[in-house]
């Protein structure tokens, strides 16, 4: 992984002038490449690849893409997105960044066809690799806008058909992405196999993490938009269901991967600090990178040759009390079955006896917090006491709702290397215990334990049964999915799990509201009083009120494609309702 941080940098253009970076990424290139002379080694087949793992989200990414759902708000300003105001531009980068990479995986997936035969066996990884990527780019293609064009070939100016071609059908193009990652699983190495230098490549688990991410989706997009025009008439969606089903237990049966627990040594913040562990001290038990198993694949930084981008203590995202709301009790009830809830009459006592995820993710009102700027809020911990700042739930100034996003928040000085989670243990899990039970219309208790207790257990929160779900008339598919709401919060799943569930007609057009206010200590205490806030009829601050949103479910299940696109090539048709 060290020669990715080395070299990623070193993107390689259209025109393939390849440039050798040295141990310093300041110095001048020292050879340069032409396509004649290059591919002829493995590094040189390694080098190529290394330019698709810069491209991966990370800390601001999650919070950028779940803004445009309904647990997060902004401070300040509202997303056109999440309240539905938004139209066709001429231009996407998600469009375009995608196809830069199909165009450039797919160079490399011929390469390796090209190559000798003495050299194919030794660079087959590298194709694993792009044809990972290049469904990784496909799978960004499809959720946003359904069915794209797949350019299987690199392009040349006298490609005509592929140039001004029509849209594959998005089974078509699902279709395409998990062929590729088939290939890319026989491909890769299992973790453990990989080289220590190499370690942050992909692996088999992280081709069969993202095959069941895939098929996951689509089966339950299918699933649940059978009946609309976005949906695939008479596709086997059972089928894709049972591929997430495979793909994910294969991941949990390989022995490689295991949740991270360390409450032995770092209590209840246990949670948190697994988003931020460093290769440098970042914890009271100064617990590294390497002590956590639960990662996949990650956007790898390092503090000295690729620092990672920081969570500021002034936080630009507010979450919402619906989200605040999912986060049960540590009986495993939700706050409305649970004797064990403490009510919102005060600032903190909703915090009580809760999941830990809550206290790990949102910063407890008047309790301390430390983050890696302002340098004041920097955390040492030769004195770890020291710094620091008190979260006094300033509101419209760090938080528009009332509360106050920790994850991923980094508590060290910068420079930073902490990794990014692109794909967790956690979600394995997650989508192994969602497909079976849409596959089957039930899901055993040996089947929970299995997967979403794990993760329930090492937060302190009772096991969620069949029995605890009848004896409390609860429901089976809101539970699962609230599980996966409160642990990928902040990751960038939830707008995307509302519109493959369907829900996000009747989700979206919610208010977004914060803390309770009336009858509360927020509407007694002095320091409050001056605040000028809009209080709705439930008592709760409203952000952005249910008349300013809005979520046409004719059209906005799937982004409008840009509209340069369209006036480029004429046979390519917009989405429904744009």
């Amino acid at each position: 992984m060290k020669n990715i941080l080395k070299y990623i940098m070193c993107l390689i253009s259209f025109g393939l002038l390849l440039m050798s970076c040295e141990e310093s990424l300041n110095l001048i290139p020292q050879v340069n490449y032409s396509e004649a002379t290059f591919f002829k080694t493995p590094d040189q087949f390694k080098l190529f690849a290394n330019q698709f793992y810069y491209a991966l989200p990370n800390e601001q990414s999650g919070y950028a893409r779940d803004i445009y759902s309904d647990i997060l708000a902004g401070v300040g300003s509202n997303n056109t997105v999440s309240d539905g105001s938004y139209y066709p531009t001429p231009q996407s980068d998600l469009w375009q960044n995608s196809y830069i990479a199909i165009r450039n995986t797919t160079y490399l997936i011929q390469e390796v066809a090209n190559a000798s035969s003495s050299l194919k066996s030794q660079v087959a990884v590298y194709d694993g690799e792009a044809r990972f990527f290049r469904a990784y780019a496909y799978f960004n293609l499809l959720k946003d806008f359904g069915g794209v064009p797949i350019i299987n070939k690199v392009l040349t100016l006298t490609d005509n058909s592929l140039l001004y071609g029509t849209r594959n059908s998005r089974e078509e193009v699902t279709d395409y992405i998990i062929n590729d990652l088939d290939t890319a699983i026989n491909e890769l190495p299992m973790q453990s196999n990989i080289a220590p230098e190499d370690q942050g490549r992909v692996s088999k688990g992280a081709a069969l993490a993202f095959l069941a991410r895939v098929a996951l989706f689509e089966g339950t997009w299918e699933k649940f938009h059978a009946n609309d025009v976005f949906g695939v008439p008479g596709h086997d969606w059972n089928g894709l269901l049972d591929t997430a089903i495979m793909a994910s237990g294969e991941a949990m049966a390989n022995g490689q991967y295991q949740l991270f627990d360390r409450r032995d040594v770092l209590g209840d913040s246990s949670y948190r600090y697994m988003f931020i562990l460093d290769k440098v001290q970042s914890n009271a038990a100064n617990l590294t990178k390497a002590d956590n198993h639960g990662y996949i694949l990650v956007n790898r930084f390092d503090n000295d040759i690729r620092p990672a981008p920081g969570i500021s203590g002034n936080n630009a995202y507010s979450p919402t009390h619906k989200l605040a709301d999912m986060f049960v009790c540590t009986d495993g009830l939700p706050i409305d079955k649970s004797p064990l809830f403490q009510g919102k009459q005060t600032v903190t006592s909703e915090y009580q006896n809760r999941d830990m995820r809550m206290t790990n993710d949102f910063c407890l009102p008047f309790k301390k917090f430390w983050a890696y700027y302002p340098p004041e809020y920097n955390r040492s911990w030769s004195d770890p006491d020291a710094g620091g700042v008190i979260y006094s739930v300033l509101f419209n100034r760090t938080t528009s709702t009332g509360y106050y996003p920790l994850k991923f928040e980094q508590e060290i000085a910068a420079p930073l290397g902490t990794d990014y989670p692109v794909i967790r243990y956690a979600e394995v899990l997650l989508i192994n215990a969602e497909a079976l039970f849409e596959r089957n219309g039930f899901i055993t208790d040996a089947q929970l334990n299995q997967t979403i207790n794990l993760l329930r257990a090492r937060v302190g929160v009772a096991p969620l049964t069949n029995e605890l779900v009848q004896q409390y008339g609860l429901d089976m598919r809101t539970e699962i999915r609230r599980e996966r709401t409160v642990e990928l919060c902040f990751e960038g799943f939830r707008f995307d799990d509302l519109r493959r569930w369907a829900t996000a007609t009747t989700e979206m057009p919610e208010a977004l509201e914060g803390v309770k206010w009336t009858g509360t200590q927020y509407a007694t205490d002095p320091q409050w009083a001056s605040d000028k806030l809009n209080i709705g009829s439930d008592g709760y601050v409203v952000v952005e009120s249910a008349a300013d949103r809005n979520f046409d479910p004719n059209k906005n299940y799937l982004f409008p494609l840009p509209t340069r696109q369209i006036l480029l090539d004429p046979k390519l048709t917009q989405n429904p309702g744009w």
